[in-house]
């Protein structure tokens, strides 16, 4: 072959091997795109592929990620919390983004109570997704992961389960916690608690209720609220957080009790937030007692951020008293949105579902206390309490079925006060009859004025529905025999 024709022959075959070794390089050397959706079409962070063992990327938020090209590497395994891993085969270096479908894995079923009973509101969590009970106790989580699945409520019994992955409707059964509690005085509290600790280890107590804040306005545990301390309510008689930490220790569930809208202090402090006497001009009162106006912004922020902060110590629930309106009232009472029945329930149940709101993220139960009568009547008493509405929005709801509080003529009695335990089971009958949907009745028993067979007489009542009960004595002189002994 002639010179100059074998040189140009290698030239050409230079050429071609270094367009080739080039293409080769590019082709090695250029990532292509992976676009990770789930069966819903919905992009899936945190995706992770993994190419022979080595993780090779991770997706972001828009489900896409970005990986090299190589042809010893074709085998991808790509995986996510909550979805069932896919194995995808490139054979070829992608021109275009490449499409990755995973299934979303599903957590579903019903959460009911021991009679078979829907549960509403309850949270269920695994470590990937979290979902909850609609009000027949149905839930559907999608992107869960097998493991242990946590089964909350505020309020009931946690119960944790193990979840191996696999398809089926899970039937959970929980149970709300049954509390056995006696009222402890701001007071109390603060001079004799370990009374009280004692008491429960002595007895079949196994939660203690302790004032935060009383009818007088006194704010008995070291609070830091600026409206406390503005109207002198600060009354800082014990370290709230060392007391549920003491009851904790002996495994006591701990309600903290707060009276909202009695209050005299802040009534007085701040008339702005008063029921307003339009004849006097000053803050309404009948019978010693002043009122917060409940439709004023104020007066409900300043519930609400008080009982925000008790929650934060630690308490298990909060229980909200005397939240109502004012029951005797004359005409000069005058309230900023009125007082109208469109207006006072309404009211109370945004009141209430504001707290459940703020209070079910830290983690407490919320209680409403409510007028005996309430669990009979049909209408809201005058005072914005309506049963089936409280208690389609709280965890707990305590009605204080005291029989000294009946007059003649309830439940058939000339004397109710004479037949504790009848009226209790009557009054209780009533309410558990007309519950919108399962939550938990506590009820207030009468431990004043009584002998031990008396209390014991209404405990009885309230333990044949099966529920706990709490004994409210003013003075937090609890009638110890009729308790029963551990």
């Amino acid at each position: 072959m002639h010179r100059r024709t074998r040189f140009r022959v290698l030239v050409a075959l230079t050429i071609a091997w270094a367009v080739w070794a080039g293409w080769s390089l590019i082709t090695r050397a250029t990532p292509y795109e992976l676009h990770v959706i789930d069966d819903l079409g919905v992009p899936v962070a945190g995706v992770s592929v993994d190419i022979s063992g080595r993780q090779a990327g991770t997706s972001g938020d828009d489900g896409r990620l970005s990986l090299e090209w190589s042809p010893s590497m074709k085998e991808l395994t790509v995986s996510a919390p909550g979805h069932v891993p896919q194995v995808v085969t490139i054979m070829e270096r992608p021109d275009r983004p490449v499409q990755v479908v995973i299934k979303a894995r599903i957590l579903r079923g019903q959460v009911v109570d021991d009679d078979g009973n829907p549960v509403p509101d309850v949270v269920i969590s695994t470590a990937a997704a979290e979902g909850r009970t609609d009000s027949q106790g149905l839930f559907d989580i999608r992107g869960a992961e097998p493991g242990p699945v946590t089964v909350t409520r505020p309020a009931w019994i946690e119960k944790i389960f193990e979840w191996d992955g696999s398809p089926g409707d899970a039937l959970i059964q929980i149970e709300p916690f049954t509390a056995r509690a006696v009222h402890i005085s701001g007071d109390a509290v603060a001079t004799r608690f370990d009374s009280f600790i004692q008491m429960a280890m002595d007895t079949e107590l196994n939660a203690l209720m302790v004032d935060l804040k009383d009818e007088m306005g006194l704010v008995w545990y070291d609070t830091e609220n600026p409206t406390a301390i503005a109207v002198g309510a600060d009354h800082g008689a014990y370290d709230l957080a060392e007391v549920v930490r003491r009851a904790h220790a002996e495994g006591l569930y701990v309600i903290g009790r707060l009276v909202v809208f009695n209050d005299p202090i802040a009534a007085q402090g701040r008339p702005s937030m008063a029921v307003w006497d339009s004849d006097l001009q000053q803050p309404y009162s009948s019978n010693g007692q002043y009122f917060l106006d409940p439709t004023d912004p104020e007066a409900r922020q300043y519930g609400l951020e008080l009982a925000i902060e008790a929650c934060s110590k630690g308490l298990d629930e909060v229980q909200f008293d005397y939240v109502r309106f004012p029951d005797e009232r004359g005409e000069s009472a005058t309230f900023d949105e009125g007082v109208s029945p469109e207006v006072r329930s309404p009211t109370i149940v945004q009141f209430l579902s504001d707290a459940v709101a703020a209070l079910h993220p830290m983690g407490c139960a919320v209680a409403a206390d409510v007028f005996g009568f309430i669990t009979t009547v049909s209408d809201d008493g005058k005072i914005g309490q309506t049963w089936e509405e409280i208690a389609a929005v709280v965890d707990v709801v305590s009605p204080m079925v005291y029989p000294s509080h009946y007059s003649t003529g309830w439940f058939n009695y000339d004397v109710p006060n004479d037949h504790p335990g009848p009226v209790v089971r009557e009054a209780l009958a009533d309410g558990i009859e007309r519950l919108p949907r399962n939550v938990v009745v506590r009820p207030w028993l009468q431990d004043f004025g009584y002998d031990a067979n008396q209390v014991r007489a209404q405990i009885l009542s309230a333990e044949e529905f099966g529920l706990g009960w709490m004994l409210w004595n003013a003075a937090s002189n609890v009638t110890m025999e009729a308790l029963r002994p551990e």
